[in-house]
């Protein structure tokens, strides 16, 4: 049981390395609907993924003895994953973003390390950094 776990979990850290490599491969003109900010990659693939079982699942509802309306639940999360869920990573960054705009006065007031501030800045920035499919474009800036 033990090694299934590991195996598994070496197939989630490569997925996490290879999709958004493979997704930022893709050209626009795919049809495929690109996330706008790298933080929103992984709502993009589990989007893909629930498509796909929706896919799947269509003709074989029938002979799986499986309802017709659960692929109906699966093509509807699915693009309210790729859409709506993944706002949650827009508020996690407009919070973060906030707490380092406060954490500034409070670093003397509260003897907080200086570096406080601008490590959770640089967090929100990096979640906000926006994703397009030029791969050789200029050099990694979310906040300049």
């Amino acid at each position: 049981m033990k090694k299934l776990i590991s195996i598994g979990v070496a197939l989630a850290i490569l997925a996490l390395v290879v999709m958004p490599i493979g997704a930022a491969a893709q050209c626009p003109d795919t049809g495929f609907t690109y996330p706008t900010t790298y933080a929103k990659i992984p709502f993009a693939i589990l989007q893909s993924g629930l498509e796909l079982v929706g896919d799947i699942l269509g003709p074989l509802a029938t002979t799986l003895g499986l309802p017709a309306w659960l692929v109906d639940v699966v093509n509807t999360i699915a693009p309210w994953t790729g859409g709506p869920l993944s706002w949650t990573v827009d508020m996690m960054a407009w919070g973060l973003s906030l707490v380092a705009t406060i954490l500034g006065p409070l670093t003397t007031v509260m003897g907080l390390p200086t570096w406080l501030p601008g490590l959770v800045s640089d967090i929100a920035c990096g979640l906000f950094t926006p994703f397009t499919c030029n791969v050789t474009g200029p050099a990694f800036a979310p906040c300049a």
